[in-house]
């Protein structure tokens, strides 16, 4: 097999194998592959066999039959008593009878598969994938009998006719939830109270019906999703209260002067939170995230956006919720230096994260002579 750049693949060379890979961080690396020259072939892009043994990317397939093997699409492969997922056991699958659909979904006389996932149909000759209104194949489906999250969750009894998928914005939506004429369902669960003629997704993991709003297959006290104003990634208000992704009112928010500030950090005039966690002792009229910033080439750069969980004020440091106690206010950092362990967060004092390196001495030296 001959290697360009780019390649990725096997070479024999009558002497041995090897495996062959490249990107563009690491360029291009090779290893031996534990095969016998001789009887070696190529069966595609990632399998090889030999008299013995089956290999996937360089890899023996552990049990597989060399001298049966064969390569469907897509994939997937089996020899005379198992089927293999880019060169992983499909459990359960039997290899006289399968069949490749797509990436996800495979075949055979017993049952469909969905990523390797037993779906538990009950009527092969009735299932079907269901498609959205753009005729796109979603992650449900149904038999005469069942409905069928494609994770492996069956849904027995539904009605048949009316069994569908609820259609998402993609990718602002999941496309998780399904109806029929009587229930909603997220990933298979079924949504109580719910109601199906009205219920529609509004959000990533969020249902509105004319009730409420709904959290994945929670209902929530949430009237009218539409109505909240997004705070940051999260944090929610309604003029009346600040809630979480949850949608768990935010105790102790003052609603009228509650903002983001950036990240993960939230303030209002009387506190400040991480996350949904109010910061006991920092006082929001001083407090900021920490900043982040390199070193490079002995001198200090500041870095696009703040820390999400390193903040300070006047007179502390806090790591998320808590006071890192003894930590100086005034000369606490966070730099990358390249010579260090990643992120290295500190203070004149002491290294609270990453470990000490001679690029950190040689900056606290100039910086506070010594």
């Amino acid at each position: 097999m001959f290697l360009t750049a780019c390649s990725v693949g096997y070479k024999n060379d009558g002497k041995e194998v090897t495996w062959h890979t490249w990107n563009e961080g690491n360029g291009h690396n090779s290893r031996k592959v534990d095969a016998d020259p001789e009887t070696f072939e190529v069966l595609d892009d990632n399998y090889g066999q030999d008299k013995t043994h089956a290999f996937y990317r360089g890899d023996i397939i552990d049990g597989a039959d060399g001298q049966s093997f064969q390569v469907f699409e897509k994939d997937y492969a089996a020899d005379a008593f198992n089927v293999y997922d880019s060169g992983k056991l499909l459990k359960g699958a039997d290899p006289a009878t399968f069949k490749v659909h797509s990436y996800e979904l495979t075949e055979d006389k017993n049952d469909f598969y969905n990523n390797g996932k037993a779906l538990n149909v009950r009527d092969k000759s009735s299932f079907e994938i269901l498609k959205d209104k753009l005729g796109e194949n979603t992650s449900w489906g149904k038999d005469r009998y069942n409905g069928y999250y494609l994770n492996g969750t069956v849904i027995p009894n539904i009605d048949y006719a009316t069994f569908h998928p609820i259609d998402a914005q993609r990718p602002m939506q999941s496309g998780c939830y399904a109806a029929d004429k009587y229930s909603v369902f997220f990933m298979g669960k079924e949504i109580k109270g719910a109601d199906p003629v009205t219920f529609r997704e509004v959000a990533f993991y969020i249902g509105q019906d004319k009730h409420r709003a709904y959290r994945r297959e929670i209902p929530t006290q949430i009237k009218d999703y539409k109505k909240l104003t997004q705070l940051g990634r999260l944090m929610y208000s309604d003029g009346t209260n600040i809630y979480d992704l949850e949608f768990h009112i935010l105790s102790g928010a003052d609603v009228a002067t509650f903002e983001h500030i950036a990240g993960n950090w939230y303030r209002d005039k009387n506190h400040v939170w991480w996350s949904n966690k109010m910061v006991v002792g920092a006082n929001p009229k001083t407090f900021t995230p920490v900043l982040a910033s390199s070193y490079l080439n002995g001198k200090k750069e500041a870095m696009s956006g703040v820390d999400h969980n390193y903040g300070k004020d006047d007179r502390h440091i806090f790591c998320q919720d808590s006071i890192i106690p003894e930590a100086d206010a005034a000369s606490f950092e966070k730099i990358n230096f390249p010579d260090g362990d990643s992120w290295t967060v500190f203070d004149r004092n002491r290294v609270y994260q990453g470990k000490e390196s001679p690029k950190l001495r040689e900056y606290l030296k100039k910086k506070y002579g010594r």
